[in-house]
C-alpha cells in the first residue's frame, strides 16, 4: 500500500515536472512589455478548492504551525509560471502559517489543510501583489496557485495550570 503511494507521488511529481518545464520553455521566448495603465475592469474572485483530499486526516493547519508545500504560481492572464517550488532543487516551501512571510491569501486559503491535501487558490490582484507586482508578476496581476502540503507541524497548545479536581 506504502509502495503504491509512493509510486502515485512520483508519477504526480514526474507530471508536474514536466508541465512547468513546458511552460518554462514557453516563458523564455522574447516577449513585447506590456503597458499596464489600471487595475483590470474584471478580477477573478477570491477562491479555494481543494482538489484532492487524503482519506485520513489526523491533524489540520492552524495558526502557528509549520508547513512545507510544493506549490505553482501563474498568471491567470497568461498562464505564465512566475514562480514554483520545484525551481528549487524540489525541496518543498517552509513558512508558518499566519505570518507575514506569505501572501495573506495563503493564510487564509491553507487554514485547515491536511498532509497530503492538494488547493487551487485563485487571488485577486488586490489580494496578491496589488499595483506595483514583483518580480515576474505585472501590476494589477490575478494569480492562481496550487498546492501539495508535503509536511505540516503544529504548535503545541500549553496546558492549562491547576490540579485536577481545582473549581
Amino acid at each position: 500500500m506504502a509502495l503504491a503511494k509512493i509510486q502515485q507521488l512520483r508519477t504526480e511529481l514526474a507530471q508536474w515536472q514536466d508541465s512547468i518545464s513546458a511552460a518554462k520553455d514557453a516563458d523564455d521566448a522574447p516577449t513585447a512589455p506590456v503597458a499596464v495603465t489600471g487595475p483590470p475592469a474584471e478580477s477573478v474572485p477570491y477562491s479555494i478548492n481543494t482538489t484532492f483530499a487524503p482519506p485520513k486526516c489526523p491533524r489540520k493547519s492552524v495558526e502557528g504551525a509549520t508547513m512545507k508545500v510544493h506549490y505553482v504560481g501563474k498568471l491567470v492572464a497568461t498562464g505564465k509560471i512566475f514562480a514554483s517550488s520545484f525551481h528549487t532543487g524540489s525541496q518543498p516551501f517552509r513558512f508558518t502559517l499566519g505570518s507575514d512571510e506569505v501572501l495573506s491569501a495563503w493564510n487564509q486559503g491553507l487554514d485547515g489543510m491536511c498532509e497530503g491535501e492538494r488547493r487551487r487558490l485563485m487571488v485577486p490582484w488586490h489580494m496578491a501583489f496589488g499595483e506595483k507586482g514583483t518580480n515576474g508578476v505585472p501590476p494589477f496581476s490575478d494569480l492562481q496557485y496550487d498546492f501539495e502540503l508535503v509536511e505540516l507541524s503544529v504548535p503545541k497548545i500549553p496546558k492549562a495550570k491547576g490540579t485536577k479536581g481545582e473549581l
